[in-house]
């Protein structure tokens, strides 16, 4: 099963964006059967996708009081998607490593596997926060294919290279994860973003998707419609960026 980590350690590129959206394409346009495990606190995702409630949350998971993924994952309104969702209790896991406890961090390797075994999905989406969390490492450890959107800023540009390296660490434990690529997020027409995006092309230490997203008024308009832009305003210029990004990434094996 295919298991595609969103990942970046800087706030601001588009991640739950870019995990929301895909997540999207991959049910409604390719029939895929989506699991998107929303990895952030912050719970951006589970908003986007699931309307307001109170849901078992992914902390149950990585602390081992919960099991049963079919006790922990809700159908969006979205057919062929269904959502694990965050909250609030995901930042007690940060404290828990200060006092000696250890989450599981092979929980999210483990679900994986269970709903290979069980052949209830085609592929698992993990949006992950921007910070090396527990969470965040987890979903590293759970994936078969990392992708990193990036903003294409001297800051995110320089950070790339930590992201990878630390990666590059996960994966002497769980050598079957790799970087899928680079995600050029929020582009727009003037010199500073077209050079760094030469430049990222040129000297990045991994693939650089063909595809980037244009920067566009439409996705901020769905996140206060609670669903993707693909659907909100499915010809704007980040929906068909979008599109394109999912068929590049299909391609790979």
């Amino acid at each position: 099963m295919k298991t595609i980590a969103i990942v970046n350690l800087k706030g601001g590129v588009g991640k739950t964006v870019t995990a929301v959206n895909l997540s999207a394409i991959l049910a409604a346009e390719y029939g895929r059967r989506v699991l998107l495990v929303d990895c952030d606190p912050q719970a951006n995702a589970t908003q986007s996708l699931l309307p307001p409630g109170e849901y078992n949350t992914l902390e149950r998971l990585l602390v081992g009081e919960e099991t049963d993924y079919r006790a922990l994952v809700y159908e969006s309104a979205i057919r062929g998607l269904s959502v694990l969702p965050a909250g609030d209790a995901l930042r007690n896991l940060d404290a828990d490593l200060l006092e000696g406890r250890r989450p599981r961090l092979a929980a999210l390797r483990e679900l994986r596997d269970v709903l290979t075994e069980d052949d209830a999905c085609d592929v698992m989406v993990l949006d992950c926060p921007p910070a090396l969390s527990p969470a965040c490492a987890a979903a590293i450890a759970a994936s078969t294919h990392v992708v990193i959107p990036i903003k294409l800023d001297a800051y995110s540009v320089r950070g790339m290279a930590e992201l990878t390296a630390q990666i590059g660490r996960l994966r002497r434990i769980y050598p079957d994860v790799h970087i899928a690529g680079v995600l050029p997020t929020v582009w727009y027409r003037c010199d500073a973003v077209e050079q760094g995006e030469a430049l990222l092309r040129q000297h990045a230490p991994c693939r650089v998707f063909a595809a980037h997203i244009r920067r566009s008024p439409k996705v901020d308009e769905s996140t206060w419609t609670g669903e993707p832009v693909v659907s909100w305003s499915p010809r704007s210029a980040a929906a068909q960026d979008y599109r394109a990004f999912a068929a590049e990434l299909l391609e790979e094996p």
